[in-house]
């Protein structure tokens, strides 16, 4: 790929996620912009600054004799995870030398307060070519218009050499020889060694003109790899800059390195929780979700029927004004039982008084009415649904892309398809879907001339599959049952994915009042032609694949956390961990790492355990006229790799109980007011 259209991809595919620039807490300041590296900082130094939870950010920079483009996500508060593909040049306008990726982690460890400094640390290349590897610690603090950074590095922020590397007390393995030369990835076990460390810090001062600041910084990259290897020069340590940010979302850099080489910056971020549209919401006053309506002992009981990714909250709103509607009004509680696709949630327990005091007089607030509403699980108490009931079958429209930055042999890689589709609601029990995936745009054509080809392909063979125009990406039918209302089964069987075809299921126990949640998943996958019509062919490759998880739900940050263990698609064995969060209006953004025993090959000879990603998940289903499961979703994760991946369940346990969760019930609950009004 060539660098003016690298550079223009990098700049705009973050605006590709959010039409709306971020909204930031005092502690995570709009003010403060990238550094070379990606991370924020100064011009070459990174700071402890992290921006506000859920940010994407996305850019380009350059300093002699590198391109840097970046992409990355504040998974959580003090979770930084980016992508980083550095470029090798001898010109910004020129072809790659050499090809650097890496995978950059940032975390907070210490909440700036009145009287002490933030402290970060960082990892750079945490997974990625050694030659750009490097980590550190760092602090900063503000004063009015001044922002002073100061930390120390290992790595390629040690090669100043200020002094030997202090952690060689904890034993001989910090403080051992590093070499920053070689072809071979950087890894855990490298992090934080060698045998020196270097000092960095500098300040940035906002001027009194809006979105304008200086920073100056003194640098512990004395560019050591590169001086060795060629007849480079490293620039002074030094280096000043001007930067422009407009209104948080648009950054703009230009500087000095020393006073001989000029460096420039540009990014954009953007915030899914600003996503204008949302997650499917009921265009009537909800009768058609209320099943079973009945009044007894002074309780009306009934059932909620949600459609897919749907906000509980709304609908029980809408249910509970619904039941005041009611012929036979001696009652003084409404219990509302939570269904979806023949899974069963909690009951929710109401108070007639506050409903009504709500729609007819609005004064109840959703707090006042949260005080008298229960949750329970007594399945004894629980209406049953309806013998029999017509399946309704809804459309579906997916728009997904995949992007990869750690490429060491073809730079950045990236394939964009359509998904159409139907899916139908469950009939006691059983579920069906149909989906064809479209392949828009690619550029894998040499994927397979540029890497080993693997004897058994799992997903290296991508591009084959993405030759095809049409492929049928799903055909399967599926099985749900909750044994309680905490405890759900998942069966499916048919087209699974767009690489496999096969039968299996899940086992999900999920406490509505606890923050841990466990399963078990299993499945019996068959591998997929892609030269047959439509891929739907099976080339006689088959495997048993499995996983058992564990879910947490963190408290106060609104993420939720995942460990699995099992066995791949490749056969191999590993784990899993991955960290997700969902907003409002049903963004979903969601990192992961996996490692695997086994290993993926590179045209270097080298190898890889790891396999890693972002992912954004973004909701069309409250535009007019688009079906209500749409969808936009875009990933970054190597392309064509065959260790540590899983099936792409078709229907997912975890997803479809959410609604019933007293977490997700009270982080909606605010919008249960504006439901009762409705008339």
């Amino acid at each position: 790929m060539s660098y003016p259209r690298l550079i223009v991809y990098f700049c705009l595919f973050p605006l590709s996620l959010s039409v709306c620039p971020p909204a930031h807490s005092q502690d995570e300041r709009a003010d403060h912009s990238p550094a070379t590296s990606g991370f924020l900082g100064l011009n070459t130094v990174p700071s402890a600054r992290l921006s506000k939870a859920g940010t994407i950010r996305g850019g380009v920079s350059t300093l002699d004799p590198f391109v840097n483009g970046f992409i990355g996500a504040q998974i959580a508060t003090p979770l930084y995870v980016q992508f980083r593909q550095t470029s090798e040049t001898s010109g910004i306008f020129n072809d790659a030398d050499k090809l650097l990726p890496g995978v950059d982690l940032k975390l907070r460890l210490v909440k700036e307060g009145p009287h002490h400094p933030a402290i970060a640390i960082g990892v750079q290349s945490a997974l990625g070519h050694r030659r750009m590897a490097g980590e550190y610690l760092a602090m900063s603090k503000r004063y009015n218009n001044w922002d002073f950074t100061a930390g120390i590095g290992w790595g390629r922020y040690g090669t100043a050499k200020h002094f030997n590397n202090p952690l060689g007390i904890f034993g001989t393995h910090f403080d051992q020889h590093r070499d920053l030369i070689g072809e071979d990835p950087n890894a855990p076990s490298d992090w934080f060694t060698g045998e020196h460390i270097g000092l960095f810090g500098g300040v940035e001062y906002f001027l009194p003109y809006d979105g304008l600041s200086l920073k100056f910084d003194y640098g512990s990259d004395r560019y050591t790899s590169e001086t060795r290897l060629s007849d480079y020069e490293a620039p002074s340590p030094w280096g000043i800059g001007l930067a422009y940010n407009y209104k948080g979302w648009a950054h703009a850099a230009l500087g000095m390195q020393g006073t001989d080489k000029v460096m420039g910056r540009i990014s954009f971020s953007a915030s899914p929780a600003k996503w204008p549209f949302q997650n499917y919401l009921p265009s009537d006053k909800g009768e058609r979700y209320i099943k079973n309506t009945a009044v007894a002992s002074g309780r009306l009981k009934g059932s909620i029927i949600l459609p897919n990714h749907a906000n509980a909250p709304d609908f029980i709103g809408l249910a509970a004004r619904h039941a005041l509607t009611e012929d036979n009004q001696d009652f003084n509680e409404i219990a509302l039982t939570l269904k979806s696709q023949n899974l069963t949630g909690p009951t929710i327990h109401l108070s007639k008084s506050d409903i009504e005091h709500a729609a007819y007089h609005h004064d109840r607030s959703p707090n006042e009415i949260w005080q008298n509403t229960s949750l329970s699980t007594n399945a004894d108490a629980l209406p049953l649904l309806p013998k029999k009931s017509a399946p309704a079958i809804n459309l579906l429209i997916g728009l997904e892309n995949e992007l990869s930055l750690s490429e060491e042999d073809s730079g950045t890689l990236y394939r964009t398809s359509a998904v159409v589709g139907a899916e139908s609601t469950s009939t006691l029990g059983f579920m069906g879907a149909a989906h064809l995936r479209i392949n828009l745009l690619d550029n894998l054509d040499n994927l397979n001339e540029l890497r080993p080809q693997a004897l058994l392909p799992v997903r290296s063979d991508v591009d084959q599959f993405a030759d095809n125009t049409v492929n049928a990406d799903r055909l399967f039918g599926a099985y749900t049952q909750s044994f309680t209302p905490e405890l759900h089964l998942g069966l499916s069987a048919g087209y699974l994915e767009e690489f496999y075809a096969g039968f299996g299921g899940e086992l999900l126990y999920r406490p509505i009042n606890s923050r841990f949640s466990i399963g078990a998943e299993l499945w019996q996958a068959f591998r997929r032609d892609p030269e047959t019509s439509l891929a739907v062919g099976l080339n006689g490759q088959q495997v048993t694949t499995g996983h058992a998880n564990i879910w947490y739900d963190i408290p106060r940050h609104d993420v939720t956390a995942k460990l699995s263990a099992g066995r791949f698609l490749a056969g191999d064995t590993g784990l899993s961990f991955s960290l997700e969060k969902e907003f409002l209006n049903g963004a979903l953004l969601t990192g992961q790492v996996s490692l695997s025993n086994a290993s993926d090959p590179d045209i270097f000879g080298n190898t890889t355990h790891a396999y890693h990603s972002i992912g954004l998940t973004l909701p069309l289903g409250s535009i007019p006229y688009i079906p209500q499961s749409s969808y936009i979703k875009t990933k970054l994760s190597p392309l064509g790799r065959d260790i540590a991946q899983r099936i792409n369940k078709p229907i997912d346990l975890f997803e479809m109980t959410n609604p019933f969760t007293s977490d997700h019930i009270a982080k909606h609950w605010q919008k249960i007011t504006s439901k009762i009004k409705q008339l």
